[in-house]
Order: C-alpha cells, then structure tokens, then sequence
C-alpha cells in the first residue's frame, strides 16, 4: 500500500512540476559555459565609460569655464578609462583599458572620422578635440554614431590574447 502511494506521489510530483527537456538543460548550460556575450559586455562597458568620462570632461566651473579640461589646449585634466591613472577609477581591468586606448589610437590615426579624443605622441598626453566638438550634446552625438564595436574590440583583443599565449609560451620554455 504504502510503496503504491510513493508511487502516485511520484507521478503527480512529475505532473506537477514539469523538468526541461534533456535538450533544454544542456542548451541552457552551453549558454552559461559560452563567452558569446562576454566580449559585448566588456565593449558595452567601455561605451558606458567613455560616455561618462565626456559628461565629465565638458562640466563647467560656475562661470562657465570648463574644469575637467585645460582651457587653454584642451589636455584632459581627470585620469580617463583607459589611462594607467584611471582604468581603476572607472571599473575596467588593465588590459581592457588597453584595448581601448588602442582602439582610440587607431581611430585618431585613421582619420575617417574627426575623434573626440586626440592623442599626441610627443607628449604621451590625451586632448578633448574640442574645435569639432565644442557642445557635451556633439561629443555624445560623436559616441552615438561611433560607438566602440566588437570587431575593433576583437581586432585588438585577438592581438593581446596572441601576445600572451606566446609570451606564456616563451616563459615555459615551450617555443
């Protein structure tokens, strides 16, 4: 008797909370394993610090000077994400930094497009391009038609990723 109400019990159990397919389980632990959406993480998150780093770059004084940048030359005057003072401050890890300054150095060179941002060698310093860009609703107009992509993200991201596999190749005498 009792072996026959476990039995029911069991069924109406099953009945009752219905388990995903076999099929569904491994699709849905193949999603959780894959970096498909990582790689977009990390570029929507360089788009959302370089957003928040223009906001911050035309805040003005309160006789309407700028502060975050010299007025002068326009040379940034707060760390920015992809700076060795700054991919802390703003939530990045080092080499994902790097990839954005490299992405922002190609762009510079480039030369497609004026960029928001102006890197000149002989100083190692980062300027606002301020005379393509005067207004903060032109310089988030500039990150709206020119958002940083996963295919420049992956351009550099392969080359880094390269570097260190042969680096670690090197130090373990492998190569």
């Amino acid at each position: 008797m009792e072996l026959t109400t476990l039995i029911e019990r069991t069924q109406q159990i099953r009945e009752a909370l219905p388990l995903p397919s076999v099929k569904q389980r491994l699709a849905a632990a193949a999603q959780e394993l894959s970096k498909a959406g990582d790689n977009q993480a990390r570029v929507e998150w360089l788009n959302e610090s370089v957003l928040a780093l223009t906001t911050e770059l035309y805040a003005t004084d309160p006789d309407g000077a700028p502060c975050n940048i010299d007025r002068a030359t326009y040379r940034l005057l707060i760390a920015a994400p992809w700076g060795r003072a700054g991919w802390r401050k703003w939530g990045l890890r080092y080499w994902e930094a790097d990839m954005l300054r490299r992405i922002l150095v190609v762009r510079g060179q480039m030369g497609r497009v004026q960029p928001l941002f102006d890197y000149n060698d002989m100083t190692r310093q980062w300027y606002l391009n301020y005379h393509d860009y005067p207004r903060l609703d032109l310089g988030l107009l500039y990150w709206k038609a020119n958002p940083v992509t996963l295919k420049e993200w992956r351009t550099h991201a392969d080359v880094y990723r390269k570097q260190a596999h042969d680096r670690m190749t090197r130090h373990r005498g492998e190569g």
